[in-house]
C-alpha cells in the first residue's frame, strides 16, 4: 500500500513561520511545499471554479510525479447546479493530461441528508466526472449505511474517511472504504468550535495518540488497499503541515507492505528545478 500524505491547501499567510521560511511570498509557497509533500488537495477551487489554464499552470510549477486532488466548487457540491460542470471538467482535465491528477473531491454540507434527490445528483457527478476519480465526503450521519458503501463501490466512487468531533448527526470519525483506495481528511476534534467560523473550526493540533491511532488503522487496511491519501485540513495557525510531517515520520517503517511516498524533488514539468525560489 502506498501512503500519500499532504495538506488541504498550501497558500496560507499564517504558515509563514510555523512551516514556510520567514518572508516567503505567496507565489513561492507551492515550490516550497513540494520539498516536503508529494501531493496537495486544492481547496480554493471550492470558492472559485478553476479554469484549465489556472490548473495547467499550477501543475507545471510542481515536480514530475507530484499529485493534486481538486475540490469541487460549492456550486456542484452544495448548490447542485450543473452550470459549472463543463468548465470544471475541462479544468481538471488539464492536470490529468500532465499525469498529476489523483482525483476530485465532493465535500457535501451537513445539511445534505440521504435522499433520492441528493443521491441522483451524486449519480450525475459520477457520470460526468467519473473518469477523474470522484471521492465523496459526507457530513450528515444518514449516509453512514452499508447500502451507501455498496452503491459507491458499484459506481467506483471513493468514500472519504473523516476525523471530526463526536457530535450528534455528524458523520462519524473513523476509517471507511468503498474501493481499493483510502481517502482520509483530518479536520479537528474540537466540538466547541465545530460550528464556528472556518478558521476557528480548523484550529486544532493533533497529538501523538491521535496520529498513532490513524497509523494503526492504516496498518489494518493494507490487505485491501492499494493507495491511501491522508490530507490534513486543520490549516489554521500552521497546524496542518506540522501534523502531516509528524504523520510522515510516524508511518515510516510501520511494515514492509506500507510505502510512504516521498516528496518529488526533481525537475518541474516546465523544465526547471523544483526549489523554494522557482
Amino acid at each position: 500500500m502506498q501512503v500519500w500524505i499532504g495538506t488541504s491547501g498550501y497558500s496560507y499567510a499564517d504558515w509563514v513561520g510555523p512551516f514556510y521560511p520567514a518572508g516567503t511570498r505567496p507565489q513561492r509557497m507551492l515550490a516550497c511545499y513540494c520539498r516536503f509533500f508529494p501531493l496537495v488537495e486544492l481547496n480554493f477551487t471550492f470558492y472559485r471554479p478553476p479554469t484549465a489554464p489556472m490548473l495547467d499552470r499550477l501543475g507545471r510549477q510542481t515536480p514530475d510525479g507530484f499529485q493534486f486532488l481538486v475540490k469541487m466548487p460549492r456550486s456542484l457540491s452544495h448548490e447542485e447546479s450543473p452550470h459549472d460542470l463543463p468548465g470544471f471538467r475541462l479544468a481538471v482535465a488539464a492536470l490529468a493530461r500532465q499525469g498529476k491528477l489523483s482525483g476530485v473531491l465532493c465535500q457535501l454540507p451537513q445539511a445534505t441528508h440521504r435522499t433520492h434527490k441528493h443521491t441522483a445528483w451524486l449519480e450525475r457527478l459520477a457520470d460526468e466526472l467519473g473518469a477523474y476519480r470522484v471521492a465523496i465526503e459526507f457530513r450528515h450521519h444518514s449516509w453512514a449505511h452499508p447500502d451507501v458503501t455498496e452503491w459507491m463501490r458499484r459506481r467506483q466512487l471513493d468514500l472519504v474517511s473523516v476525523d471530526v468531533p463526536a457530535l450528534p448527526n455528524l458523520y462519524a470519525r473513523g476509517l471507511v472504504q468503498s474501493s481499493e483506495r483510502v481517502y482520509i481528511r483530518l479536520h479537528s476534534r474540537n466540538a466547541a468550535n465545530w460550528y464556528a467560523s472556518g478558521a476557528e473550526r480548523y484550529d486544532y493540533d493533533y497529538d501523538h495518540t491521535a496520529l498513532s491511532d490513524w497509523a494503526t488503522l492504516l496498518t489494518d487496511a493494507t490487505d485491501r488497499t492499494e493507495k491511501a491519501y491522508m490530507l490534513f485540513n486543520n490549516c489554521a495557525d500552521g497546524h496542518a503541515p506540522v501534523n502531516a510531517r509528524q504523520m510522515q515520520a510516524l508511518t515510516k517503517g510501520l511494515q514492509a507492505s506500507i510505502e510512504i511516498v516521498e516528496p518529488f524533488t526533481g525537475k518541474t514539468s516546465r523544465g526547471g528545478q523544483a526549489s523554494l525560489f522557482d
